[in-house]
């Protein structure tokens, strides 16, 4: 299992800090419906992040196991979604603000305080899921793990790790916030700000490490 943990442990670090989920959540923290609507967001982004990464560790696992050279498919996964992700990197570099600059706010951002619960939940997921960015580091992790040829028994262990590691910074602030309410609204306020101004920054960085080192793995 130590090899699964190092597999999954980059890429689940790298959704665990994305800044535009968690900003996400905090501008329904900071809206009306506060309480139901984050646990409906908590879970669409559990079960999106869950899903790619099942996805990524069946096809990645039956693959290895009916392929005769398994090592050059896993060599080759593994260099074309480093690169995918230095790409990508690159790409939220040149997209910076730059000194004195304001970064620039999706359009959804608007939409998120008068959001519906069920609306809340679908959005999660395909922030998640469909999001090209999250989705390329849940299917690099599970892919990472399917490349190991684990037992059943350890490939759902990994699943669970990967979920707990890559989800916390949605849940664990959801649960804080069902415990103190309001009071942490100034302290979600704030680091909404930060978020905001430094995401391009912060996935250039992870992008460009987090591909760096999966490509190393081909290796």
């Amino acid at each position: 299992m130590g090899s699964a943990f190092s597999a999954i442990l980059s890429p689940a670090v790298g959704i665990l800090i994305s800044p535009f989920p968690i900003v996400g959540l905090i501008l329904i923290l900071l809206s009306n419906k506060a309480r139901i609507n984050s646990i409906f967001y908590t879970v669409g982004w559990i079960v999106g992040n869950i899903a790619i990464f099942f996805i990524g560790l069946f096809l990645m696992s039956s693959a290895v196991s009916s392929s005769g050279d398994q090592s050059t498919l896993v060599k080759v996964v593994l260099i074309v979604l480093g690169a995918l992700l230095i790409l990508l990197g690159a790409h939220d570099f040149t997209k910076r603000p730059r000194n004195g600059q304001k970064a620039a706010t999706p359009k959804w951002f608007e939409k998120m305080s008068n959001i519906k619960p069920g609306g809340a939940m679908i959005f999660a997921f395909v922030l998640s899921a469909v999001n090209p960015k999250n989705m390329l580091l849940s299917l690099t992790a599970g892919v990472s793990v399917g490349a190991l040829n684990l037992s059943g028994g350890q490939e759902t262990t990994a699943t669970i790790i990967f979920g707990v590691i890559a989800c916390c910074s949605i849940y664990i602030p959801t649960i804080a916030f069902l415990l103190a309410g309001s009071r942490l609204n100034n302290a979600l306020d704030s680091t909404r700000k930060w978020l905001i101004q430094n995401n391009s920054v912060i996935m250039a960085v992870l992008f460009l490490f987090i591909g760096l080192s999966v490509i190393s793995k081909a290796f």
